[in-house]
């Protein structure tokens, strides 16, 4: 279809016409509709989103949301025009309503639309697609391959290293821990023993590899190193869990004896009913399914081998899955149904917040003097041995932290909170470790703060044909030369979505309390020479158990054992206690927007980039810089040919992101 408007849009010079954004106002208030977002062309049927907003009163400030809908499309070769009609808005989501108040938007909407001219030049319509095309082509290149999958037909535990153990010294003592693991996993060279703690338990061992041992209690020394648990523990009732090891991505399958089966649709579907995974069998067909980081593998035995299912091509009685049921949380990785169709709408919408310009204190450590490498189908460069995300452009350094961008001359510094993103950062690829910043946003400045947002891509939720899933599935390589910088992970920590909570969820296949989990970009290493820090393992990951200056070992809080527990973390980056003294609180409402009358120019408006464009009648590009605008190349990717020397200026490429929800 690409190439047909292609053809046509050559044909005919494109229409000068701007008549975004629409208003009106209702008894629920005014209403702005931006430009609509095309995502796919079906036929005739042309799929978009749009955001918008809602001022409930005259001194309210406005709230944003997002709309889904479709259009019958019609195009003209003569006037290489694509005329819109019949309107249906699908859903809409805004912060705060409730169920009537959406479906009485969606019909206030789709009433008003009845009488616009829904017509766009088939240039701008090429151009959506074509962007909407590129947005999609950077997920299909996540990493579906399965992992290796281990089961366990007794209560076990999964510890995973990032490859071969490595041992690092613990500060003061003659002990030494294994540097990559999230695990607390302490070796004393006096009785050349490595020692292993949960919540509650311990266990011993001769290689960090296992077989690993419970034990009563470890030498006081390897106490003193790890401090007691004050907080409330899993109780753990029955047998110790099994203790696995890996050094490879990895899941585990654990059950309490051989799987036992329950129905779970009719006669056609079952559930296994004595393990923490969500393990299915088809009766028809005796394949067993399993969901891992929201995506489905299946095989004929619990043996494999293993084969990727993608959630819009399950059976199609995985869709009748009841949601009161024990496996309700499940509809959310099936394609179609109301719960997945809510969990990719909150994928397109990030939290937000306004950061002070000056907030100082980010540094950036490396081991040794900085290594960027380069990063593939791009001109930008990343550091591989450091402990934050730092990115070469253009010749200045960028880097992204915790939800913020930050920029400097230097790769050491001094950082200034940024205000513009690397141009091409939108064309990394998922295999690269620095992926995740390409869903770290910036959306307006002032002289005084920087609106940031952030994507659910930015923490690991990717929308995939129709579901979401967990982590790009790759596995990045760590650094490791004095001091060990991790990476972040997809799989061994049990990733599972909540579609209730829309939040992933991590833990182990047995609760037993032996980490927290929480999100944290800069993952800090250990400094031989000077002292041990805290480490993380990315987004949604988990942190050591190391703590700070003395090297001591820093116990954490445990899950409690319950299915849907979740992190007690905030969910919100920007509501961490570590960002707190960096957000303006005053500022943490986006600026009020005017509401621009019908026949305004929609030539302001937010890139794709995170940047704040206008584009005057002779087709030049200025971005919004503070209070003033500059001069800049058209923005990324590249948008239609200017219009002729005289004409109204097109509207925007509409290839942009939905407007942010403020938190």
């Amino acid at each position: 279809m690409l190439a047909v408007l292609a053809a046509v849009a050559c044909a005919a010079p494109a229409r000068a016409q701007s008549d975004w954004p629409r208003q009106f106002t209702s008894s629920s208030g005014t209403f702005v509709i931006y430009q609509p977002q095309p995502e796919d062309l079906e036929g005739d049927v042309l799929n978009a989103r749009a955001a918008f907003s809602v001022q409930k009163t005259p001194d309210a400030a406005p709230v944003f949301g997002v709309l889904w809908m479709t259009m019958q499309v019609q195009v003209d070769r003569d006037s290489s025009v694509a005329s819109e009609s019949d309107l249906d808005v699908t859903r809409v989501r805004m912060p705060q309503i409730t169920s009537a108040e959406a479906r009485s938007y969606e019909r206030l909407v789709e009433n008003e639309a009845a009488g616009w001219d829904l017509s766009l030049s088939v240039e701008e319509l090429r151009s959506g697609l074509a962007a909407a095309e590129k947005e999609r082509a950077s997920v299909e290149d996540l990493n579906n391959a399965p992992p290796h999958i281990v089961v366990s037909e007794r209560r076990a535990i999964l510890v995973v290293y990032d490859g071969p153990p490595v041992l690092e010294p613990i500060e003061g003592t003659n002990l030494q821990y294994v540097a990559n693991t999230p695990y607390a996993v302490v070796y004393d060279p006096s009785r050349r023993t490595y020692y292993l703690t949960g919540a509650q338990l311990w266990y011993s061992a001769r290689d960090p590899l296992g077989p690993w041992s419970e034990i009563g209690d470890p030498p006081s020394a390897v106490r003193r190193a790890v401090p007691p648990d004050t907080s409330r523990a899993d109780l753990i009732e029955g047998p110790a869990p099994r203790i696995i090891t890996a050094t490879e991505p990895s899941e585990l399958i654990a059950s309490d004896g051989p799987l036992a089966w329950a129905p779970l649709v009719e006669d056609e579907l079952l559930y296994a009913t004595n393990t923490e995974n969500d393990v299915l069998r088809q009766v028809s067909t005796q394949r067993i399914y399993v969901l891992l980081a929201g995506r489905w593998y299946t095989a004929r035995t619990l043996g494999g081998p293993w084969t990727y299912v993608r959630g819009d091509e399950l059976p199609a009685v995985f869709q009748r899955i009841p949601a009161d049921s024990p496996k309700g949380h499940l509809l959310a990785s099936v394609a179609g149904t109301e719960q997945a169709d809510d969990a990719i709408a909150d994928a397109e919408i990030p939290q937000t917040s306004a950061v002070r310009r000056d907030a100082g204190g980010f540094e950036v450590s490396y081991d040794g003097e900085p290594d960027f490498e380069p990063i593939e189908g791009t001109q930008l460069r990343y550091a591989v041995n450091c402990d934050a995300e730092v990115i070469l452009a253009d010749g200045r350094y960028y880097a992204c932290d915790q939800g913020v961008w930050y920029i400097a001359d230097s790769p050491d510094g001094p950082w200034a909170v940024s205000e513009t993103r690397p141009i091409g950062i939108d064309d990394i690829p998922p295999s690269c470790p620095v992926y995740d910043t390409r869903y770290c946003e910036i959306y307006s400045v002032t002289p005084e703060v920087v609106y940031v947002g952030y994507l659910p891509g930015y923490i690991g939720c990717y929308p995939y044909y129709g579901t979401v899933v967990y982590g790009t599935g790759w596995h990045y390589r760590p650094w490791h030369r004095r001091r060990y910088f991790p990476r972040r992970w997809t799989w061994g920590f049990y990733a599972r979505y909540n579609p209730w909570l829309a939040r992933w969820g991590f833990g182990h296949t047995w609760c037993s309390g032996f980490l927290r989990t929480g999100s944290r970009w800069r993952p800090g290493g250990i400094d031989i020479e000077r002292r041990a820090r805290p480490q993380w393992f990315g987004p949604g990951g988990y942190r050591r158990p190391l703590a700070a200056p003395g090297g001591g070992m820093l116990r954490t809080t445990p899950r409690r054992a319950a299915r849907q527990r979740l992190t007690d973390l905030p969910a919100n980056l920007y509501n961490r206690q570590d960002n707190i003294a960096r957000v303006d609180r005053q500022a943490i409402r986006l600026p009020v927007l005017p509401i621009a009358p019908a026949s305004r120019a929609n030539d302001v408006f937010a890139g794709k980039d995170g940047k704040v464009y206008q584009r005057d009648p002779n087709g030049n590009w200025r971005v919004r810089s503070g209070s003033v605008w500059k001069p800049t190349p058209a923005p990324m990717p590249v948008l239609p040919t200017t219009p002729p020397a005289g004409t109204a200026p097109k509207r925007p490429w509409p290839g942009v992101r939905p407007l942010p929800r403020v938190t």
